[in-house]
């Protein structure tokens, strides 16, 4: 169980996760004393305690056979591997494919059992089917903070019916979240081993990072950055994110001058006005494959080629009225995969935004290469072609 110094350990992670430069090396030693050996008893004891991200106290008499993934299906197989689909007896299938068209196909493709889990819910909502669940008698269900916020009275339904109900979170890209969300599967799973081994890899590549950071940043002006998810294509400007969650947060902990960081709403829409008033140096255009939008949204992720993702990128910018920003002027116009973040392995989407915003400190880093090397490495059965950072230039 956790100790309450580990708990105040978690709490000023949290706080040092906003501070620029140092964030990562604080997140990393502070992930490293409160999601330590303390975080969960020891691999093989049975039945086991712990603190799940909702700050609920979860014990789970037994390694659990039968298993709802309500969110995070990626983190739950890069951990489990094609055999943990065995033990899955219902997932949030529902706007799976029109949500996330390339990841669909591939993960389909590879494991094509995945076709036939029951859905219990929307892929991208809070939306639980609480019939379906309590009839697929699951002994435990993984689901996130936002799903556990919208469904309290379910939750308690499910606990009473003998639903282990986990929360986890690879949201709000704290690194301290992502360590124990997978150190939570990895129990679940029996794959202490693998989830460890994903954890160091995040936590050791994260103090890298931030040391490339300190000292590329060192006596130079944080850049200003807009970042926008382009969903809605050329003509409409698509989410952006503030300093507490996802592309926003992953900013503020490089250090980046985001022109979002401050909105009341974690994700909204920025007018045209705003965004040519704040001038900025850097823009990046998240992108993966969404059915039925616009026919000029920013396409990235899987199976989408280069040239494609190009020739998408291109078009943004040349939107109206953007000729004369710095970022366009100098080329410094940038895409990532939407897709790949909340995952143990974002850590490499997390060095390409430094990149971006610090180039002389990661000219020998390629964070493409990365992601595609842990598909491989910890999903062999799944082709990882497509296109997750893209870079311009000039």
């Amino acid at each position: 169980m956790l100790t309450r110094r580990t708990l105040l350990l978690s709490a000023a992670a949290a706080s040092l996760a906003m501070l620029p430069f140092a964030s990562f090396a604080a997140e990393a030693a502070a992930g490293e004393a409160a999601l330590g050996s303390a975080a969960l008893p020891p691999a093989g004891s049975w039945p086991v305690t712990f603190k799940d991200l909702a700050g609920r106290i979860v014990t789970l008499t037994q390694e659990p056979q039968r298993i709802i993934v309500a969110n995070y299906i990626q983190n739950f197989m890069l951990v489990g591997g094609r055999d943990a689909l065995k033990r899955v007896v219902g997932m949030t299938q529902d706007h799976w494919e029109s949500t996330r068209m390339g990841e669909y196909q591939v993960f389909t493709t590879a494991y094509p059992e995945l076709k036939s889990i029951p859905s219990i819910g929307g892929f991208h909502d809070d939306i639980l089917n609480s019939e379906k669940i309590i009839a697929l008698k699951p002994d435990a269900m993984i689901i996130n903070r936002t799903q556990f916020a919208a469904n309290t009275q379910r939750i308690e339904v499910f606990e009473r019916a003998g639903i282990r109900v986990i929360v986890t979170d690879y949201h709000a890209m704290k690194l301290e979240n992502h360590v124990l969300s997978t150190r939570i599967i990895g129990r679940m799973l029996g794959r202490d081993t693998v989830a460890e081994e994903l954890c160091r890899k995040a936590i050791d590549g994260l103090k890298d990072v931030d040391t490339r950071v300190a000292k590329a940043s060192a006596g130079k002006k944080a850049p200003k950055v807009y970042m926008e998810l382009g969903s809605k294509g050329v003509g409409n400007y698509g989410n952006t994110y503030n300093s507490t969650i996802l592309w926003g947060a992953m900013l503020a902990r490089v250090g980046a001058d985001s022109i979002s960081a401050n909105n009341r709403e974690p994700y909204s829409a920025a007018t045209r006005e705003y965004v040519i008033s704040q001038n900025p140096e850097i823009i990046i255009i998240g992108g993966s494959r969404w059915s039925g939008g616009a026919s000029d949204q920013m396409q990235m992720g899987f199976t989408v080629d280069r040239k494609t993702a190009e020739k998408c990128l291109e078009a943004f910018m040349h939107r109206s009225l953007w000729q004369n920003l710095p970022a366009v002027k100098n080329r410094r116009f940038y895409a990532v995969d939407h897709g790949s973040l909340r995952s143990i392995i974002d850590w490499h989407m997390s060095a390409f935004i430094a990149k971006v915003c610090w180039p002389d400190g990661f000219a020998d880093m390629d964070p493409e290469a990365g992601i595609v090397a842990d598909y491989k490495h910890y999903l062999p059965d799944l082709d990882p072609a497509g296109t997750f950072t893209l870079a311009l230039g000039n």
